[in-house]
């Protein structure tokens, strides 16, 4: 079955929250953990399941992307049938100001693409979510239970939430599909945006979209099926975190810190796979002092570093203290700064002696290539 799919990636999530880390890069190729992107995640679990036809849906700012996965070699999906493929948006006349609106603007300019393919199924997922998912036992559950559509979900009581939850009977078919939105106690179904749809079912919705104007996936594709199609849920049981916002960012990267989290999204049986850098080991100074920190490859510690993610080339000098921080790639540290909930992006320079801080709610965040 794993054989017959094909996975269409979502470079971005289309909602309407703001990411000062995704201003000029997709969402999907967000820095995270010390080395990887986010994207990364989605594609190692794809290729531990051998689904090897994957096509990621961009919308704009995907020059970042294209320099990331470029042919897919990283990850083993270089080929000459199937691979990895990079679906830019399709321009028609007039299509200016409507052109990748929402998932199924994205999904109507590779329509082509879907009808061309051999495979029966279809994965539909976002790219910023990191977790290890069995993409092969996804596509199983939908076959044996007979489902026009799988939704992935997880049960979660998180203090605020915006999204859709499901409902499910005994047999796991879905019988109600409603949006949360703010402050919930109860733990609750949330979907965590990946699907797996029958390919001429999904060509049939597109067609209807296209028709009517559809423009919301989850209320048009789900909701207002649930009566006439079969509608199942996947319950995933591990870590998950979906990063849309930078204090999501700054939440999952601190819990990487936590051993066992740390244990179960990379020692898992899943690699996580990454485009590959050559970088030397990093190097320790005689007076630096790291305590409960995720450090890359490639930089140079003569400071204080204590519960931070610390990116590949970073360079940290001495009398520097930073605390439960979050540094981006080829960052530089002067002399006598104190950071506290600081994100800096990639190529960030704090002068000596510069003071800043934020919280665990609300973490400071450095643009790229700023000076401060």
């Amino acid at each position: 079955m794993i054989s017959k799919t094909l996975c269409l990636l979502f470079s971005e999530s289309y909602s309407a929250v703001t990411n000062e880390l995704a201003s000029d890069r997709t969402l999907a190729t967000v820095p995270f953990a010390g080395r990887y992107r986010l994207i990364d995640f989605a594609l190692s679990s794809l290729v531990k399941s051998r689904v090897n036809n994957v096509g990621i849906l961009t919308k704009e700012h995907y020059g970042s992307l294209v320099d990331h996965v470029g042919s897919g070699k990283d990850w083993d999906l270089d080929r000459k049938n199937g691979g990895l493929k990079i679906l830019t948006p399709f321009a028609t006349p007039g299509s200016e100001t409507t052109r990748n609106r929402s998932k199924i603007d994205a999904l109507l300019s590779c329509q082509m693409y879907l009808e061309e393919s051999n495979e029966e199924y279809v994965i539909l997922a976002d790219s910023n979510i990191v977790m290890n998912i069995d993409f092969a036992d996804l596509v199983r559950y939908h076959n044996d239970k007979g489902a026009d559509i799988t939704i992935v979900y997880q049960q979660r009581s998180d203090a605020v939430y915006n999204g859709l939850v499901i409902d499910q009977d005994r047999d796991g078919r879905v019988v109600d599909a409603y949006y949360a939105a703010g402050q919930m106690s109860d733990r609750q179904n949330q979907v965590l945006k990946v699907f797996v749809f029958n390919k001429d079912l999904l060509l049939n919705l597109l067609g209807r979209a296209y028709t009517f104007g559809w423009t919301d996936f989850e209320r048009d594709f789900i909701t207002k099926n649930i009566n006439k199609l079969r509608i199942c849920g996947y319950e995933h049981k591990g870590y998950c975190a979906v990063i849309n916002t930078v204090g999501d960012l700054y939440k999952a990267s601190m819990e990487m810190l936590t051993p066992a989290i740390r244990k179960e999204v990379f020692e898992s049986g899943t690699t996580i796979l990454t485009r590959v850098k050559n970088s030397p080991p990093t190097l320790y100074g005689f007076e630096s002092k790291v305590k409960n920190s995720l450090i890359a490859d490639g930089c140079v510690i003569d400071g204080t570093v204590e519960n931070c993610v610390i990116f590949r080339g970073v360079k940290i000098e001495k009398g520097a203290v930073l605390k439960d921080c979050v540094i981006m790639q080829n960052s530089t540290i002067h002399s006598g700064a104190k950071l506290e909930c600081v994100i800096t992006d990639k190529d960030v320079t704090v002068q000596p002696e510069h003071v800043m801080g934020g919280y665990p709610t609300y973490p400071f965040v450095i643009s790229k290539g700023q000076t401060v």
